[in-house]
């Protein structure tokens, strides 16, 4: 009993120093998304703008680190957890809104801390506010079901297509130019060239997120999905260079921590069926009621713009409807390539200083034109400083779910990179073409 104590108590303060971090970075990275904002034109909103102080940043940063410090010093502290969940909610909001698109790795420590309140509130109403048990399950449940809702996004948004690995041949290509000159570009250059390896990647990469709620399962079966998530991290890093540090951490603290909830411990002992039958009742009405989120945030995701919808200024339309297409894929889309239920992209190249796209459905043709020069024109699918143009051929409605696919794909190979520095790598990827 007292090592699991320990082991509750060291990961307690484990959380709150991984939080802690995030709350002091979020204060730089606002500064530098602010700059380049404002650097693109136009002025901010005033509430952003005075959210965006420095003098504001500094204090709501410090106040969530004096809520992590109270969280860590004592078991069953609700106070101090939500002063740095809430803190981390108002500087991730605030960096959105610069951006143009949340930073998903800064998520996590927020996101077990959400689940350890909800564990400690559970624990009060039992009487036993110090037992953190159930704080620590509540954690673990939150950090697996944020997998099991990034498998379940890849198989709604890519479907088959992420399956194949193209998503993640073309976000490979864009790193280095498949130039050879290392153990790991040779890694990478063989994945690329190796659609079956590719594939076999991709299905592995979304089965190991599906199971991210065994992570509240018996050790063997947590160690093993932890284990699963850890090796798909390290793999994504040696791919893309992309961290997900405090993903990474906690699966190591939740996953290999030599403790199990009593619940689970506990659980070759007779239950009762209908307890059995609430639960698993319950677990599988919120997972189709996460795969209904995903489903509509895929529909619904590009917000509302300056300019209605039904006439979006996207000065496109006098461009040819035929492009010659590229040798290769660039960034994440490839000729031939579903963009949406009844899209297909039909040809692609980099052009100027963007990427022009022409998709092809039932509706017709559209062609779409990926962006970052300065244009007093908004479309309903930029996403921050990218615009994401579209021709007038067809009505908006029409061209609604490619637009929303296309800029979905975009916002997805980004990552937490700026969309137009991302841009600017697939441009001089394609442009290098793959090197033998």
């Amino acid at each position: 009993m007292n090592r699991d104590r320990r082991v509750l108590a060291l990961t307690r303060v484990t959380l709150a120093a991984i939080a802690a971090v995030d709350l002091l970075s979020f204060p730089v990275f606002i500064a530098a998304a602010r700059e380049a904002a404002l650097a693109r034109g136009g002025p901010a909103p005033l509430p952003l703008e005075l959210a965006s102080h420095p003098a504001a940043l500094v204090a709501v940063a410090a106040a969530g680190v004096a809520g992590t410090l109270a969280f860590a010093r004592r078991a069953g502290r609700i106070g101090g957890a939500a002063l740095a969940l809430g803190a981390l909610a108002l500087l991730s909001t605030v960096h959105a809104q610069w951006f143009g698109s949340p930073w998903r790795h800064l998520y996590f420590s927020g996101l077990c801390l959400a689940g350890w309140l909800l564990g400690v509130a559970v624990a009060r109403r039992a009487g036993r506010a110090e037992d953190e048990s159930y704080a620590w399950t509540g954690a673990a449940a939150l950090l697996g079901a944020a997998y099991l809702n990034g498998g379940i996004s890849k198989l709604v948004y890519g479907g088959t297509d992420w399956l194949s690995g193209l998503p993640i041949q073309a976000l490979v290509i864009e790193q280095d130019g498949m130039v050879r000159d290392g153990l790991r570009s040779t890694y990478r250059y063989w994945l690329v060239e190796s659609p079956d390896a590719l594939a076999v990647f991709s299905s592995l990469t979304v089965l190991v997120e599906l199971i991210g709620p065994l992570l509240i399962a018996g050790r063997r079966l947590r160690h093993a999905a932890a284990f699963g998530l850890v090796a798909m991290h390290a793999n994504i890093y040696v791919l893309t260079d992309i961290v997900y540090w405090e993903a990474t951490l906690l699966l190591l603290l939740f996953g290999f921590a030599p403790y199990t909830p009593p619940a689970v411990a506990d659980s070759a002992a007779p239950r009762r069926a209908a307890g059995d039958r609430a639960f698993f009742a319950t677990a599988a009405a919120l997972a189709l009621l996460a795969v209904l989120a995903v489903a509509r945030q895929g529909r619904h995701h590009a917000p509302a713009q300056d300019v209605p919808p039904a006439a979006p200024a996207a000065p496109a339309a006098a461009a040819p409807t035929t492009v010659p297409p590229t040798a290769g894929p660039i960034g994440p889309f490839a000729v031939g390539q579903a963009l949406a239920s009844g899209w297909t992209i039909a040809d692609l190249q980099a052009a100027g200083d963007g990427i022009t796209l022409l998709a092809t459905g039932a509706p017709g043709r559209v062609r779409f034109e990926l962006t970052c020069a300065d244009s007093p024109h908004r479309s309903p699918f930029d996403l921050g400083p990218l615009h994401i143009f579209h021709s007038n051929d067809l009505p908006f409605a029409a061209i609604e779910d490619a637009g929303a696919a296309l800029r979905g794909r975009v916002r997805e190979a980004a990552a937490t990179d700026d969309p137009c520095a991302q841009l600017a790598r697939w441009r001089a990827a394609a442009a290098a073409g793959p090197r033998r």
